[in-house]
């Protein structure tokens, strides 16, 4: 698997990571912060990482998981596995004050094992759009940079908000949103990126069947999509991309030239780039705007 399908899925996996299992529920308040900053942390997430260095707290970022490849820095430190799969001892080694991780089912009893031999550890969870201020305010209540917090948080808001101005009024195109090909694996509307696509102008045709509908050919051509947006991990060019896509010349999105490769992994990452994707989402449905 290429380096960039390896990002994609690791992305992926903290979209698709289901709540149960996680270590407790993220409250939208920062929460009291310790005594003393952590002087150690381990991120076992790229959008948890990315947010720690955005907050200026890149330096006491001691290991990181695999998959983490946001600030370039990143590249330097030590490793402590995968999203699904931390490593209990790579973690131990880095002798950290604190572990920041997003909820899964396959970390949970490795999460479960660290606090049982003392680590403080901390699970953060971005289910939905609307959860990214309270999550990054606690990530940085956690790091000891409240201030640092609230001012990413409001750089965020005002970068999104901006380009809803934009948008504002445009028609809304049927779009299909897709993160698989192989199977299909939709964006739901009931998912982080699904309500991202909306924010972003479309009317969003996936089925309300969960966050991630698996779909057959009949329904995509009986949905008829005007767009089809496909970040899919099996595909890492353009034109492999739209080839699948030639197959079917009756989809008004295949007549009207309006497949779209959809290649900025900060869309699948909640963190504090998200909004120069969600600009790129909205440029890519509304071009005339921009």
């Amino acid at each position: 698997m290429t380096p960039l399908r390896l990002a994609v899925a690791a992305a992926l996996a903290g979209l698709l990571a289901a709540r149960a299992g996680a270590a407790g529920p993220v409250p939208d308040a920062p929460g009291p912060a310790s005594a003393a900053p952590p002087a150690r942390i381990v991120s076992l997430a790229p959008s948890v990482t990315e947010t720690l260095f955005a907050l200026g707290v890149g330096a006491r970022v001691v290991a990181v998981s695999d998959h983490c490849d946001y600030p370039p820095a990143t590249a330097a430190l030590p490793r402590v596995g995968t999203f699904n799969a931390p490593s209990v001892e790579a973690v131990l080694a880095e002798r950290p004050d604190v572990v920041i991780g997003l909820p899964s089912p396959g970390n949970r009893e490795n999460v479960r094992t660290m606090e049982r031999l003392g680590v403080r550890v901390e699970i953060v969870d971005p289910e939905r759009l609307a959860d990214l201020p309270g999550v990054t305010r606690r990530i940085a209540a956690v790091a000891g940079v409240p201030e640092a917090g609230e001012r990413l948080v409001a750089a965020m808001q005002r970068d999104m908000d901006a380009v809803r101005r934009k948008i504002a009024g445009a028609p809304a195109p049927r779009t299909l949103m897709l993160v698989g090909q192989e199977p299909l694996i939709a964006v739901g509307p009931e998912s982080f990126l699904g309500e991202m696509l909306v924010a972003a102008g479309a009317v969003n045709v996936a089925p309300a069947t969960g966050a991630w509908p698996r779909l057959n050919l009949e329904v995509v051509i009986a949905a008829d999509p005007e767009v089809i947006v496909d970040c899919s991990m099996g595909t890492e060019a353009g034109t492999a991309t739209r080839d699948f896509w030639m197959r079917f010349p009756s989809l008004a999105a295949v007549r009207n030239g309006r497949i779209l490769p959809f290649r900025f992994l900060e869309a699948l990452r909640p963190g504090p780039r998200l909004a120069l994707a969600f600009e790129e989402l909205a440029r890519a449905l509304h071009p005339d705007r921009f």
